[in-house]
């Protein structure tokens, strides 16, 4: 674990503009989908989403031990799709290692969940396949409460930048289709901790792929070509910055996932 993390603090920061390797060695692994190479550009993983570490989710640390095992300190080619560096100057990158592509791997322990960022045009079939064998033996994430669903909540932004109410549609969540078919979302809704809830519209979100859901007003983007997008057409923020919870109930009422958020006390 400790070697781990040590390379993670030690590289160097390269540009974003530095061109991105086709090959290198694993420096560190900081969680299941993570990890900083030799060169000292920072990989997010693509295909997979693991468990966070902060907070700590179930499986988060055997999904980071899992990945150091396999390629910490090892030769790794990386596969780029359309984009090969995120917002926060990440490379996008899968990962192969003799042959082996590190995300299936992952998938199959039940270490993470399919997660696709578009445009993508890669055969998700491998993928898909990998996860459903994991869902059905109730392997790592799928025995867990959270999993049991169609959908899984990825990231909860209830504190939008700068003023709340100047930006709503900075508030915002992802949520991820972490079945292996099309889902469409029309009936589904979302709730505040309150119990105000909002209605989804019809938007279909292809296996792997996200929808994100912004508080405010816009056109729905309902092409799976790019990020899905929907608003809930509000003019002011919905989600309260100190602590709040999202629950998804499916079109008959059912539990999907729920989130929470809430901000630590900086003096307790």
């Amino acid at each position: 674990m400790i070697l781990a993390l040590l390379g993670w603090l030690w590289a160097g920061e390269p540009s974003s503009e530095s061109p991105p390797p086709d090959t290198a060695s694993v420096a560190s692994v900081y969680d299941g989908d993570t990890m900083t190479l030799s060169t000292g550009d920072r990989v997010r993983l693509r295909w997979v989403n693991a468990p966070e570490l902060k907070p700590l989710e179930a499986y988060g640390m055997e999904a980071r031990e899992f990945v150091a095992e396999m390629v910490l300190q090892k030769s790794v080619r990386l596969l780029y799709g359309s984009t090969t560096r995120d917002g926060y100057g990440r490379l996008l990158a899968g990962v192969e290692l003799e042959g082996n592509n590190l995300s299936i791997a992952i998938l199959q322990q039940g270490l993470g969940h399919l997660f696709v960022i578009p445009p993508d045009s890669t055969d998700l079939a491998p993928f898909i396949a990998a996860q459903e064998k994991a869902r059905s033996a109730r392997r790592g994430i799928w025995s867990s409460e959270r999993f049991q669903g169609v959908l899984h909540i990825t990231s909860f932004h209830a504190n939008a930048d700068g003023d709340d109410r100047s930006n709503v549609n900075g508030e915002y969540l992802r949520i991820c289709n972490v079945s292996s078919q099309p889902q469409d979302l029309a009936g589904f809704r979302i709730a505040d901790i309150g119990g105000t809830s909002w209605t989804f519209p019809m938007v279909i979100v292809p296996a792997g792929n996200t929808v994100k859901i912004h508080s405010g007003k816009g056109a729905d983007q309902l092409d799976p070509t790019s990020q899905l997008a929907i608003y809930l057409g509000s003019s002011d923020p919905i989600w309260n910055n100190t602590r709040d919870r999202a629950t998804i109930y499916d079109r008959y009422g059912r539990v999907v996932d729920t989130r929470e958020h809430q901000v630590e006390d900086p003096n307790p």
